[in-house]
């Protein structure tokens, strides 16, 4: 056995691709063979449906009573007397399936036919045969009838009693007639389809719910005993499978080495079913079924695994050669057969030595199992030495791809080990498997001590080679004594599971129904429209001839079905139907194999396994490992070592080659100086120039490649307007309302299943007929992006100008689902704004670049100055001085009394505590401050003053607040809650309480700058600033009775980083109150600047801040969502920071207004010719400008220079 599978196993490790897709080819042909044999499998036919029962029936008064076939045989007998008894049979003719005609069947023709030419068995015409109406024979024609023209048509005859046989016999004798060109065929009746005309997915669908419900049949007649062996064999198969994978990650493999032993197993079964075919072995699905797990615990996988243990044990797996070579995967393969092919084997062959005297043994049902067993083992035993030898060679390239791809990436095992004088240096392979065992190991986390306890140690079995090869493992020789006391059983008769005869015995104690359960088969029923019209049409037409009441009993019997196939016209080209015809029906059949399930499953996987083992295959040989010794790695990119001249590869072969590594990451080191060759001078013969080849140098070509190559800039990206020329609409087709109402309706569930079948179009259409509100468009559909743009085209229809859906306004890759529910409605895309970082920004100590989302120019630019002046004197510093979001219901009352009671309630020490408790059992965050109570006549309004963490707490100060009332309203009764937010909060308005309280984080900033970066930066004097900050901020402020405006533009900064971080912009309101104070300080030398903003209102979580941009932003700054430790640290934090870019842009602004340099650096950076807008119309002709403009007059000595981006 050994000399015949030793030189397949050689072909195979060295050609493993092309033996893996031969496998699988085979493999392919063997379905299709198994394919068929289930189809034609007696097992899996189809039950044909029971033949009809004739029906009788009574005409009596008028109408048509059933009767029995008793009564029918009476009137027979006694015909006359004013009773007649009469045959009716229907011929129903339909047209073939394959013959694809849209015409109607009419049966007129072959009607004609029938009655006139057709005799009868005993050569009788139908005219003597048939029922005459009446009893003027003469003057009467036989009874017949014929439907209307269809797909489908029904014939009508009548016959005297025992006279249809004789007609209907001579009908189906003649099988075939041909009438105006169309071929009938008789049929006996409606034929069920087999399974063998079924489709593909038609097919597998019957195939198996017919296997589990004989099977449930059986299960339920059988014996508990025969159900426990069974299932315990189903666990033992389960760990089997267990055990493989465990055995495999041992092996240093998750996934790979078992898929590859299970795929291996499966198809060797799937080699064995045509093979035991072949060989006549019955296969009885029920059996197969039962004797599943025992066939996998007798095949196993321990050989398998027993190969791959010696194979991954190899010394050279990794490690080079003497000469600095790697071993050919191929020889690591043969030399790991010859070293425990013997002993697989030996197993092989004892197990399957064991089997065949259970195939000899004559024990029903014993020997097919053994004989299925057999045969599976000996193609297990072929596909291990030939498939799976192939899976193993290419799992050791790849192992060895991914060992030096990681130790090219590595810095210290990549460096180029090449001497001066070419010698070789041990390679980096050799290094490391002898580092091995004194590198330190790395500590493992979590989840990989969680994964070693629970599934074991991956690569525990390579860590001690040695022991693992001297072991042998004990469960084969289990096996193979479970094996044999499984046969001493069944012939001792102790245990019969898979015995057909024990099922056939239990089927025949316990058949699967009775004789009481045998339902006879149906009669025809004489209510339905065909037979009762024609009924109808009987009684109407012997009441015409008799002219009196007149008994008929009818005897209805099953229809004849007539199959009608238009002949085709004679074709031209008589010699080449027979060619077109045979290539015609192999398409078809192949296009069918295709289209199989199954098989275009396996193709599309196969496919996908070969384009990434390809490309891992070819990533590795790049890379420098592989078959080719493992060729270098330069740090620019790959590049192949070329070989020079013929001469060099002989110099080659005479010295030993090194391994070589090139660093990815070490330092550049120069490469060794080549060692000069010396030219042979050429044959006085030679006619070919000198080659050059051996003074290529790649660098220098690829350096001259890309000089040539023209510098190309990329191509600029045209906004999407109905003017651009690849912008066309798509032509769809749109259904019309009422076939869309009909799928929105009666679609499948959920409806956004039945939407996704509706084009934008046809949704459009539902929207605008009110079927979809716009509104409920993303809950409806289920694709926000898709809602967004079935919204914009219908307000755009709607609109005035109808430009909203080719408009400008993005759409496009954002995320909606963040936005729906919690930051906008009715979607129909985003606004972009510029977004600036100006800074960085000293604040407390830590550096802070200043995010602004803003479309004002100069503003950025501006406060970058102010953090540069600010950072010059050490930057800022800042103190809380308050921390609290506010809410301010208004409560009415009966009369003052109650509401000054009120009042008095709340303030006390017991009420607040009271109302306190409520309050902060709403949210683990909110936590009451104060409470300040004012009255109004009847109305109190009390201010709830919380700490909210690091949200900015609206809402969840709302819900407190409504806490509070509730408890408030206990004590109180009579009152009234007017409005949970009576504007003594104060929200989003300018209010003298929120100046005086606070509201949000309260920040006091302190700077100092010194008065030479006052001169050389801001471009003024310590004096001149102080004089306008209190003229304009603190005096002009007063005389227009602002409040809480005390500054220059606070709310520019402010509103410009709200937008930047996801904040409510219409909060900047309040936010923006701030007081900026200047003074001199040193003697007058330099400046101490403050700001005071008692109501900034921020939060790091919620609203705005769960958007993607405006995350990053704050992740930016360090302040993203909650803090850790200390909640409502990270709001804090991010409120310092607008108190401090606040100052920075008061101090620049308050510079230019003191130097004058506001309106030109606005006109510099804010009036570009690129921003002005185009003018609606053209320009009026005016006088040509002179060649030499006058040059602008110089600047004053001493004049200041106004601040630029550039001179910045």
């Amino acid at each position: 056995m050994r000399a015949l599978l030793r030189p397949l196993s050689t072909h195979t490790v060295f050609s493993p691709i092309e033996t893996i897709v031969t496998v699988f080819v085979l493999t392919t042909l063997a379905y299709f063979h198994i394919l068929s044999g289930i189809k034609h499998s007696s097992f899996f036919e189809t039950p044909q449906p029971p033949a009809l029962r004739p029906a009788y029936a009574r005409l009596t008064d008028g109408e048509w009573v059933a009767v029995t076939q008793h009564d029918w045989t009476e009137a027979w007998k006694h015909t006359g007397d004013h009773i007649e008894a009469l045959e009716l049979q229907q011929l129903v003719f339909t047209l073939d399936e394959k013959a694809h005609s849209a015409a109607s069947l009419d049966a007129s023709a072959v009607a004609q036919h029938l009655v006139s030419e057709l005799p009868s068995l005993t050569g009788k015409a139908y005219p003597s045969l048939c029922h005459y109406p009446g009893l003027n024979l003469s003057s009467v024609a036989c009874f017949t009838s014929v439907s209307e023209p269809g797909p489908s048509t029904v014939l009508t005859l009548s016959f005297k009693p025992g006279s249809r046989d004789d007609w209907i016999g001579a009908l189906k004798s003649a099988g075939t007639i041909v009438v105006d060109g169309v071929k009938y065929e008789v049929d006996a009746g409606k034929r069920q389809e087999s399974i063998g005309e079924m489709k593909s997915s038609k097919w597998v669908a019957y195939a198996l719910s017919a296997l589990v419900l004989r099977f449930w049949e059986l299960a339920k007649k059988a014996d508990s005993l025969d159900i426990l062996v069974v299932l315990t064999g189903y666990i033992l198969m389960h760990v089997t499978f267990l055990r493989l994978f465990l055995s495999s990650r041992a092996l240093g493999s998750n996934f790979w080495l078992s898929t590859g032993i299970f795929s291996s197993a499966i198809i060797s079964f799937m080699l064995t079913l045509p093979l035991c075919r072949t060989l006549d072995i019955p296969l009885d699905p029920i059996a197969l079924t039962e004797a599943l797990p025992f066939l996998v615990c007798t095949v196993g996988f321990d050989k398998p695994l027993r190969l791959a243990r010696a194979v991954m044990a190899h010394p050279h797996m990794f490690k080079p050669q003497d000469d600095g070579r790697m071993k050919p995967a191929g020889d690591v393969i043969l030399e790991a057969l010859d070293r425990v092919g013997n002993v697989i084997l030996r197993d092989y062959a004892l197990e399957i030595a064991v089997l065949l005297v259970g195939v000899n043994s004559r024990v029903g049902g014993l020997k097919e199992f053994c004989a299925v067993a057999a045969v599976a083992l000996a193609m297990d035993c072929v596909m291990t030495f030939t498939l799976y030898t192939a899976v193993l060679t290419v799992m050791v390239e790849v192992r060895r791809i991914k060992k030096v791809r990681e130790m090219t990436r590595s810095r210290s095992s990549s460096i180029t080990a090449v001497t001066a004088n070419g010698t070789a240096v041990r390679g980096a392979l050799s290094r490391s498997s002898s580092k091995a065992n004194l590198a330190p190991s790395e500590p493992k986390n979590l989840r990989e001590r969680v994964s070693d306890s629970v599934l074991g140690v991956k690569g525990s079995l390579l860590k001690d080679s040695p022991r693992m090869q001297e072991v042998e493992n004990p469960m084969a020789r289990l096996k193979l004594l479970l094996i044999a006391s499984f046969l001493t059983l069944h012939i001792l008769n102790f245990c019969t599971t898979l015995t057909p005869a024990t099922t056939n015995a239990r089927h025949q104690r316990h058949p699967l129904r009775s004789a009481q359960e045998v339902v006879p088969p149906p009669r025809i029923d004489i209510t339905s429209p065909a037979i009762a019209s024609v009924l109808a049409n009987l009684a109407v037409s012997e009441q015409a001839q008799t002219g009196e009441p007149i008994e008929l009993v009818v005897k209805f019997s099953p229809p004849v079905y007539v199959r009608a196939t238009p002949t085709a016209p004679a074709t031209t080209h008589a010699t080449n139907a027979g060619t077109g015809e045979a290539i015609e029906n192999f398409m078809s059949s192949w296009s069918s194999l295709v289209g199989d399930p199954v098989v275009s499953k396996w193709i599309v996987a196969l496919l996908a396994v070969s384009v990434a083992l390809n490309g891992f295959l070819l990533k590795g040989i790049a890379a420098g490992s592989g078959l080719a010794a493992m060729r270098a790695v330069r740090t620019q990119g790959v590049r192949f070592r070329s070989r020079s001249v013929k001469h060099s590869d002989d110099q080659e072969d005479h010295r030993p080659a090194a391994v070589m590594f090139a660093a990815s990451a070490a330092p550049a080191v120069a490469p060794p100086e080549p060692v000069p060759v010396r030219e042979p001078e050429p044959a006085p013969v030679a006619q070919h120039p000198p080659t050059t080849l051996n003074r290529l140098n790649l660098e220098t070509l690829d350096k001259k490649l890309q000089e040539r190559l023209p510098i190309r800039s990329p191509a600029p990206v045209e906004p999407r307007t109905p003017e651009t020329p690849n912008h066309e609409v798509s032509q769809t087709e749109v259904r019309s309302l009422a076939e869309c109402v009909d799928v929105f309706e009666n679609g499948p569930r959920p409806v956004s299943v039945a939407l996704k079948t509706l084009n934008d179009e046809e949704v459009i259409l539902l929207a605008q007929t009110g079927k979809i509100a716009p509104y409920a468009l993303e809950k409806m559909l289920g694709d926000f992006e898709r809602a967004v743009r079935i919204r914009r085209a219908l307000i755009s229809r709607a609109s005035r100008t109808k430009s909203l859906e080719t408009s400008l306004i993005p759409m496009k890759d954002y995320d909606y689902s963040r936005v729906m529910g919690a930051c906008c409605e009715n979607v129909i895309g985003y606004m972009p704004l510029p977004l600036g970082i100006a800074g960085p920004l000293k604040v407390d100590g830590l550096m802070y670049p200043i995010p602004m989302a803003t479309a004002e120019g100069t503003l950025v630019a501006s406060a970058s100055r102010g953090c540069k002046a600010l950072n010059a004197g050490g930057g800022v510093t800042t103190v809380l001085t308050y921390d609290g979001m506010t809410r301010g219901p208004a409560i009415d009352f009966p009369s003052i009394v109650r509401a000054a009671e009120a009042k008095a309630w709340i303030e006390s020490e017991e009420g607040y505590q009271i109302i306190k408790d409520a309050f902060e059992s709403t949210s683990r965050f909110a936590r009451l401050q104060r409470v300040k109570c004012a009255l109004a006549g009847r109305t109190l309004f009390v201010r709830f003053a919380t700490r909210t963490g690091d949200a900015m707490g609206m809402n969840m100060i709302s819900k407190a607040t409504e806490k509070a009332l509730e408890v408030l309203g206990n004590e109180f009764p009579e009152m009234v809650v007017l409005c949970l937010s009576g504007n003594y909060c104060t929200d989003k308005k300018a209010a003298a309480i929120n100046w005086i309280e606070g509201r949000g984080k309260s920040i006091v900033a302190e700077a100092v700058i010194p008065g030479k970066v006052v001169k050389s930066v801001l471009k003024t004097t310590v004096e001149s600033l102080c004089n306008v900050n209190t003229k304009k901020n603190l005096i002009g402020s007063a005389m227009a009775g602002s409040v809480g405006g005390f500054n220059a533009h606070a709310a520019n900064i402010l509103t410009a980083i709200f937008l930047a971080t996801g904040q409510d912009p219409a909060q900047n309101v309040e936010s923006s109150n701030c007081m900026t104070l200047m003074e001199p300080t040193n003697n007058g030398e330099d400046l101490l600047m403050t700001v005071s903003m008692p109501c900034i209102e921020v939060g790091t979580i919620g609203g705005g801040t769960i958007l993607a941009p405006q995350q990053a932003v704050l992740e930016m700054l360090g302040v993203q969502g909650a803090h850790p430790t200390n909640p409502g640290q990270n709001a804090q934090q991010l409120a310092r920071i607008v108190a401090s870019a606040v100052m920075a842009g008061e101090l620049s602004l308050i510079s230019a207004l003191a130097a004058g340099h506001l309106v030109r650096a606005h006109l510099a950076h804010n009036r570009s010719q690129l921003n002005t807008p185009m003018p609606s119309r053209p320009h009026t002709p005016g006088p040509e400008e002179t060649a030499n403009p006058p040059l602008p007059s110089p600047p004053a000595p001493g004049s200041a220079t106004p601040y630029s981006v550039e001179a910045k």
